[in-house]
């Protein structure tokens, strides 16, 4: 029997320019391509017409993982399709915990949301980052809450993932009472980052509309020292302030 490989391919954030061509790669060269629908849909003209293909809905990630990792014990070449970056908030960690012979995965890093909020709104993520998701589903908010503290105390600059859903809307709230006493910060987000439909909005805390943001919106928060430039986030990295102008 061949020996499989399971590849785990972060795509980056929407359209296919933004993929690393280690994913496109390992797409295209896959016996068996699995993943969330849309995801899957996004690299589809990279698929063999040979391949066999598997696509499930969103809470289904366990199942993902396990018809990935079955084919690849199977001798196939297989391309388990994540969104964004493998690991951040997706499957890589998943697929470790279910693999028994680890050997046989590779994990293809992607363009993470945060990043690509960054580069659509300026370059707020100069210095010290940190990425804190809204959702309970998997994280206590006793725990979330704890961290926004930490992010707080620290002045990070902070991404903020699933900021807001229709059944979740007082956590973003809390974050924002808890960043906003650091003062009155810019900030800015991006909905549906890099696809059709994307929409971007830079300002202040204070005028920070809360109703906008949804599951498609990545939220970035400045630290002190972010400055908006000509509608754009800013945070400086030091170089002016340690060499001169």
């Amino acid at each position: 029997m061949a020996e499989g490989r399971l590849f785990v391919a972060g795509t980056g954030p929407g359209k296919t320019d933004y993929t690393a061509p280690a994913a496109l790669n390992a797409v295209r060269n896959a016996d068996f391509v699995c993943g969330y629908m849309p995801y899957v849909e996004a690299v589809a003209e990279y698929i063999s017409p040979e391949a066999e293909v598997f696509t499930n809905g969103m809470t289904r990630e366990t199942e993902r993982v396990e018809k990935a990792l079955e084919a690849a014990q199977a001798g196939k070449k297989v391309a388990l399709v994540c969104g964004g970056d493998a690991s951040l908030y997706s499957l890589a960690s998943l697929v470790y915990e279910k693999a028994a012979d680890t050997d046989i995965i590779e994990v293809i890093p992607g363009i993470t949301a945060a990043l690509a909020a960054s580069a659509r709104l300026g370059a707020p993520v100069a210095d010290d980052l940190a990425v804190i998701s809204m959702s309970d589903l998997l994280t206590p908010w006793e725990v979330i809450k704890r961290r926004i503290d930490a992010v707080n105390a620290g002045d990070f600059v902070c991404a903020v993932y699933n900021p807001r859903s229709r059944k979740r809307m007082e956590q973003i709230e809390h974050a924002l009472k808890v960043f906003s006493s650091r003062g009155d910060l810019p900030c800015g987000y991006v909905r549906n980052s890099h696809r059709e439909g994307e929409t971007l909005w830079v300002g202040r805390l204070s005028e920070l509309n809360t109703e906008e943001l949804d599951m498609s919106t990545v939220l970035i928060i400045g630290c002190k020292k972010t400055v908006i430039k000509n509608g754009r986030l800013v945070t400086p990295r030091g170089y002016t302030d340690k060499y001169g102008e």
